[in-house]
């Protein structure tokens, strides 16, 4: 059997790994060592030990610890500016319908310890010089192949996220086995007893990996898909019927998920930005078409994330970004821009964009940037010149209208839109004089 190689372990790792050796057996575990040993670039770092939860908090008292799972011995430092968590070696037991609940009971013993981790790769723990291991673990390491401890029924019955963990381990750790979902078929219908909170951190994991086409294909082959999203199935092989596609629906959307970056926004406004096109689909001509598929879309997004229970401020931005996916035109300029960063938000223009564009390339070539480009030149002067673009930019308000006899509250809200009309036309019109100037002449028109 190959031996693995050894980890070049980092100055503060090594500290406290020593620091908890003087005391007893002390290894690190978990993806820190996976990572290493796979050749990717390891996150986190975690400790076990057969120290008592008592004990590491005597030993690492000068850092602070924070007492974060006192029920699973985990303690939490802080050392030079990164936290690390240190635990006592545990094996779970009991079978729970939701993992929170898993019961423990502590062990002096590594190896009972990592024989209650998921996946072969996750149980292996080095000291320093030495690694010890489960079956199969060095083999699936060298051959970057997933596979569970022992049996996988038992590992999934644990704890039914393991399921999707196994998908997201697929798609983000580079492995060889990409395809091969055989063993977690059989247990897709467990995940359905896990919390909608659980399963949409799983989820928001997954549709974030690089390989976003994949990810949406393995959650779409399991079902998983269809059941957090029953919205999804209209999508499936829908023949768009119209020249500028050459794809099925479901399959431009992958692609634009797959051409867009890994930021959760991103990825949940590829995944629905057309979820809606079904909905909206006219034949005319033999030719397809979606009037008003964005907006449709933003408002089944809304009740997708909300029943995912997302956070509000992802819904929010979500929603914004389906349905003005489609507000370019040939005829982009800087009043219609402002008018979009006024509906939207500086912040997610950018993001807006993004979407833009992954969208263009997931339609039928050659692919026409010209009103896209013209709308992001147009952001960005209107940025870099600090040019108003709101009602509340405005260098008059309300106060100013009662004082030139505009008193009636709607009069007011019309005359400062009229204003607002004159600066977005013309930045150098947002001069208190010039302004008060269009208002006089705006009241000749509201008592006409």
């Amino acid at each position: 059997m190959e031996k693995l190689k050894k980890i070049e372990l980092g100055e503060n790792e090594k500290y406290i790994l020593e620091t908890i050796q003087k005391y007893g057996e002390g290894y690190i575990v978990g993806g820190y060592v996976r990572d290493s040993l796979l050749g990717l670039k390891p996150k986190d770092c975690d400790f076990v030990t057969n120290l008592s939860y008592e004990k590491l908090l005597e030993i690492f008292k000068e850092f602070h610890p924070k007492e974060i799972g006192k029920a699973f011995g985990i303690i939490q430092i802080k050392y030079k500016g990164t936290h690390y968590e240190i635990a006592k070696y545990r094996k779970d037991i009991g079978v729970p319908e939701d993992r929170r609940e898993q019961e423990v009971e502590f062990t002096d013993n590594i190896m009972e310890d990592l024989k209650r981790r998921d996946f072969t790769i996750n149980a292996v723990a080095f000291d320093g010089k030495n690694y010890r291991y489960v079956e199969h673990a060095v083999e699936d390491i060298m051959n970057k192949n997933l596979r569970f401890v022992g049996e996988a029924s038992e590992r999934i019955k644990e704890d039914p996220l393991r399921v999707m963990r196994f998908i997201r381990f697929l798609v983000t750790k580079n492995l060889n086995n990409k395809n091969d979902i055989k063993q977690i078929l059989p247990y897709i219908p467990l995940v359905k007893k896990l919390s909608m909170e659980r399963m949409r951190d799983e989820f928001s994991k997954i549709i974030t990996a690089d390989d976003a086409h994949s990810a949406i294909e393995l959650l779409e082959k399991t079902g998983i898909l269809e059941y957090l999203i029953p919205e999804w199935t209209k999508t499936k092989k829908f023949n768009q019927r119209n020249p500028h596609h050459n794809l099925t629906l479901d399959e431009h959307i992958k692609k634009v998920a797959a051409s867009i970056e890994g930021d959760i926004e991103l990825r949940l406004a590829a995944l629905l930005h057309d979820i809606g096109k079904p909905q909206t689909y006219t034949l005319k001509n033999g030719i397809g078409h979606f009037y008003g598929h964005e907006q449709e879309s933003a408002v089944l997004a809304e009740k997708i994330l909300l029943r995912m229970k997302y956070a509000n401020k992802i819904v929010k931005n979500v929603t914004l970004l389906i349905a003005n996916h489609l507000n370019n035109s040939k005829n982009s300029n800087k009043k219609y821009c402002k008018k979009l960063i006024e509906k939207i938000g500086y912040e997610n223009m950018p993001k807006l964009f993004k979407l833009m564009e992954a969208d263009r390339i997931a339609h039928k070539p050659p692919f026409d940037f010209t009103a896209l480009d013209k709308l992001k030149i147009a952001y960005y002067e209107i940025c870099n010149n600090n040019e108003p673009i709101s009602i509340k930019d405005l260098v008059v308000n309300g106060n100013d209208m009662i004082a030139l006899g505009i008193t009636k509250g709607k009069d007011i809200g019309e005359t400062l839109k009229y204003l607002l009309g004159k600066v977005l036309e013309d930045p150098a019109n947002n001069d208190r004089e010039i302004l008060l100037n269009f208002a006089e002449q705006y009241k000749i028109i509201l008592k006409s």
